[in-house]
């Protein structure tokens, strides 16, 4: 049979392996294929979406046969990505989800390590805080895969009872936009932050925000602050376990300089006992975690951050970037005068590539773990433990 694996064509394809990014890895013809909807030993019949001159991308039109670790589930049917993973078992969704972190160290940083594994059991479902809504003008919910097409609902079994109360309480005429809405699962708040002044929801969620605000809503959970429209974990649940992780790994330590630090969430407690330093581009985060602490935060981008590695010694630095990693600081910090370095990461690839950088200068990586903040999702949070 004759495949050309042109977009809208159907082929079948037994599913290999997972990528980073969650979709499954076969191959049709020779040529590498990845197709969001599939597992690690499904049978699927998928519809190519596009191709490239090694790879193309597809979608599961049917599947064939199961993987053995494809399990029924609540997922909606019409809005896989919010839980790309949720038809994926425990533990083979925790064994791909090590493979993935291992093969980006391996293939990207040339880098071999063992590598542990944490997780909390009974937050596998509603354990999200923090979402972000789409609306049209008729109905709010996620985007549908690949597209911008906002697909109705009314729950989603990861999120937390609060979240979907909102999710619930958005459907009204006339709502558009992105809406960022994080909830206090042992509280009242409801934080809505929007791009634009929509009324109708400021009257409906008074703590809500907009990019213009310079004041902003916020409230405290475990002494840390969570401020609207700033950076913080998807779970403030599941973030309890990456705190108590990391603290393990800074220990004792007499001094700590922060950087990306957000609002203080994986320093703030340390300030009692501690010289702590923390630097992060988002003002509206060190004004909020500035107003509670004598500890030093600080508004800064990575030059400013990259001259506090340069002049001063620290005994632990600890860094927790964006999803881009921290390209523009690996040679600060491979130089840097420190016992120690704790990086905190979300995305194994650019994780790789600047354990690669900062290894070079004689650095050893003593310590990985993959934390599973985001359960049947195909996304983790990798903790790396690098000392002199």
């Amino acid at each position: 049979m004759n495949i050309s694996m042109e977009p809208g064509e159907r082929v079948e394809i037994e599913i290999q392996a997972a990528a980073h990014g969650g979709d499954g890895v076969g191959r049709v013809a020779g040529m590498v294929c990845f197709v969001s909807g599939a597992l690690p030993g499904d049978k699927v019949l998928a519809r190519i979406l596009r191709r490239g001159p090694r790879a193309a991308w597809a979608e599961v039109a049917t599947v064939l046969i199961p993987s053995p670790h494809r399990e029924s589930s609540d997922t909606c049917a019409e809005c896989p990505g919010a839980c790309a993973w949720r038809a994926f078992a425990y533990p083979a969704q925790a064994d791909w989800k090590r493979r993935i972190v291992l093969d980006s160290l391996e293939r990207i940083g040339g880098i071999q390590a063992e590598v542990a594994w944490l997780e909390q059991v009974e937050f596998r479902l509603g354990y999200r805080t923090r979402a972000v809504f789409h609306g049209d003008g008729k109905t709010v919910g996620y985007f549908a895969p690949h597209t911008h097409t906002v697909i109705p609902m009314e729950a989603c079994p990861l999120n937390h009872a609060r979240l979907n109360d909102v999710l619930q309480e958005l459907q009204m005429p006339g709502v558009q936009g992105d809406m960022q809405v994080t909830v206090n699962p042992e509280g009242l708040d409801t934080l809505v932050f929007l791009r634009d002044e929509t009324m109708a929801l400021k009257e409906r969620f008074p703590q809500t925000n907009t990019r213009f605000d310079r004041i902003r809503h916020q409230f405290l959970f475990d002494g840390v602050p969570v401020v609207n429209g700033v950076f913080s974990q998807s779970s403030l649940l599941l973030n309890r376990m990456l705190r108590a992780h990391t603290d393990a790994c800074i220990g004792g330590a007499d001094s700590l300089l922060d950087l990306y630090c957000g609002t203080g969430n994986l320093s703030l407690h340390h300030a009692g006992s501690a010289r702590v330093c923390g630097v992060d581009h988002a003002g509206a985060a060190v004004r909020a975690v500035s107003a509670l602490v004598p500890a030093v935060y600080t508004e800064g981008d990575e030059t400013y951050m990259a001259r506090l590695l340069k002049q001063q010694s620290w005994e632990v630095i600890l860094l927790d970037p964006p999803r881009t990693g921290a390209r523009p600081l690996v040679q600060a910090l491979a130089v840097a005068r420190a016992r120690k370095i704790v990086y905190v990461s979300c995305d194994p690839a650019t994780l790789a590539r600047d354990l690669r950088g900062i290894m070079a200068a004689g650095w050893s990586l003593t310590q990985v773990t993959v934390v599973d903040m985001f359960p049947y999702t195909p996304h983790v949070e990798t903790v790396c433990v690098l000392e002199q």
